[in-house]
């Protein structure tokens, strides 16, 4: 083949020429890919921004007891033979819990970010059966009796709003700051008080990994905790109870935790958030969401957990049990926009498929350099999407990004095809896409289902377009358009 018949293969050539639009369509995944990790350092600054908002108000919250803990001694040998004394830590948990929660939702800006936030009133009540002393195996001389104190763990003790006070068997007892074992509230400090912290990963995305809060001191129990003035009567038949109660008002962030620590507990949470998410070990029971709010209750026994009601030490991690609820904003225009950019070479695709079959139709030829300019038209569309939906909400920002973009296809398609029936026919194919991809974007369940719907349909409309088309003369038919 000689440089003219080569020349001539290339200009016109429909296999030449679908091949190069589909380099060219994957090429275009580069600048997609640039804007995906737009979208992704976005989300992170967002969620800098909220992680900010929590630290100052008060992180996501996790309550967890009252417990009962009773110190004694437990003497050993050292290896030069002389015997000492460790103190240690008996614990108890209580025979029935009753919680009432009421949580009054906020939202808080950072600039042009919004954070969930709230203030909850939360009351406890319920029974300490008389401790068991012959849980201690160290014998009951060496036990504290009047060393016995009630430590309730707080994830993070800056929400707390009120001094707290703890009222024992009609006796009034204010809790101090701290607990004197991390035996059961050692994670506490740890178990909602992470941030997520922005990272790029292998292929140059913004990932997101779990790293502790600043704030906190990892491996030191948080919480607060009140000396039982007088003590523990050792002598008590067993099943004597202690009544307790005490009311928390705490400030949190996007979550409320709460751990079931009662033989038997009931929990009652209610707000006037309407999207909630009911989260953790246990689902509530029963559950009522409506315009106004939601509340939500639940009953647990200690049979549905994996500790029991009394231990020695630090054999039990209470954590796993936790339940409660999450204020959901809703999913934001980051997350529904790294969704529709997914379809980003399905759109590409379909786009230059349409040009292609003007070219065909229309017996008009069109330079790569113009489908490259349409691709990058479509690119930017994401662009706009993710930076107007900052502003104005998701549903808005892709009713402007679509317009905007679709009209600027149809224009340029109106020029470069010299046939506005074309255009006009191509800007009627993007609107029916874009107006697809958002159908699947609230969709989410059937997003799978209705894709391949529209796969299939297209494919179907273009076999069937292209049904008496002779490819081979095609590429001769343009000719007389050069």
């Amino acid at each position: 083949m000689n440089n003219t018949n080569l020349a001539h293969w290339v200009r016109y050539s429909v296999t030449f020429r679908i091949f190069i639009i589909g380099l060219l369509a994957l090429l275009l995944l580069i600048p997609v890919g640039m804007v995906k990790n737009l979208i992704y350092e976005r989300e992170s600054t967002k969620r800098m921004a909220i992680a900010e908002i929590s630290q100052k108000w008060g992180e996501q919250q996790t309550i967890a007891g009252p417990i009962l803990s009773i110190p004694y001694k437990k003497y050993t040998i050292n290896e030069k033979g002389e015997r000492t004394a460790v103190t240690q830590y008996a614990h108890f948990l209580p025979e029935t819990l009753l919680i009432d929660g009421t949580l009054e939702p906020q939202i808080r800006s950072l600039g042009i970010f919004d954070a969930v936030v709230y203030s909850s009133e939360i009351n406890f009540s319920g029974k300490f059966y008389q401790p068991d002393r012959f849980i201690f195996d160290v014998g009951v001389q060496n036990v504290d009796w009047e060393g016995a104190f009630i430590s309730v763990g707080i994830s993070d003790m800056r929400g707390i709003e009120d001094n707290i006070k703890l009222n024992w068997d009609n006796v009034e007892i204010s809790f101090k700051p701290g607990i004197q074992t991390n035996d059961v509230i050692r994670d506490g400090a740890q178990y909602n008080n992470y941030v997520q912290e922005p990272y790029r990963g292998r292929r140059g995305e913004i990932q997101f990994q779990p790293v502790p809060s600043p704030t906190m001191k990892i491996g030191q129990g948080s919480g607060i905790s009140a000396q039982l003035p007088s003590g523990i009567n050792g002598d008590n038949i067993v099943g004597v109870g202690y009544e307790f109660s005490f009311k928390l008002n705490l400030n949190g962030s996007r979550s409320l935790q709460l751990v079931p620590v009662g033989r038997t507990t009931e929990i009652v949470l209610s707000s006037a958030w309407n999207t909630p998410s009911f989260s953790g070990a246990f689902l509530p029971d029963t559950r009522e969401v409506t315009k106004s709010g939601f509340e939500a209750s639940w009953k647990i026994l200690d049979l549905n957990r994996g500790y029991p009601q009394s231990w020695l030490g630090n054999t039990y991690n209470i954590y796993s049990s936790a339940s409660g609820v999450k204020l959901l904003a809703g999913i934001d225009g980051y997350t529904k926009t790294k969704r529709s950019a997914k379809y980003a070479l399905l759109i590409i695709a379909l786009t230059f498929l349409v040009f292609f079959f003007a070219e065909v139709f229309n017996r008009k030829k069109i330079h790569p350099i113009q489908y490259i300019l349409v691709g990058l038209a479509v690119v930017l569309f994401y662009a706009l999407l993710v930076s107007i939906s900052e502003i104005a909400g998701f549903g808005l920002a892709y009713l402007i990004s679509s317009t905007a973009t679709i009209g600027l296809i149809t224009l340029y398609s109106k020029s470069v095809l010299a046939n506005t029936k074309m255009a006009l026919m191509q800007g009627s194919i993007l609107a029916f896409l874009y107006l697809f991809v958002y159908i699947i974007l609230q969709l989410e369940d059937y997003a799978l289902l209705i894709g391949s719907i529209l796969l299939f349909s297209i494919l179907t409309a273009v076999m069937y377009l292209s049904r008496k088309i002779d490819w081979y003369v095609v590429g001769e038919n343009t000719q007389d358009n050069k």
